[in-house]
């Protein structure tokens, strides 16, 4: 029981960090691609970068 659990456990965390790494790439990419003001651009770009990088660490993650 604990292992069909620990393996669900897994498999959600590693589909929310392609989830997230979806979102990041896609959010920088539609701000690249958007006349949107130069002083507000950078903060969507930090954004994304978090959630790539938090995308990456959950795929990259193993639970024990």
């Amino acid at each position: 029981m604990s292992q069909t659990v620990e393996s669900r456990l897994n498999i959600l965390v590693r589909l929310l960090g392609v989830i997230f790494l979806i979102f990041g790439i896609a959010l920088a990419a539609l701000t690249a691609s958007s006349p949107i003001i130069p002083q507000v651009s950078p903060v969507f770009y930090f954004i994304s970068i978090i959630m790539v990088v938090s995308g990456l660490l959950a795929v990259a993650a193993k639970l024990k």
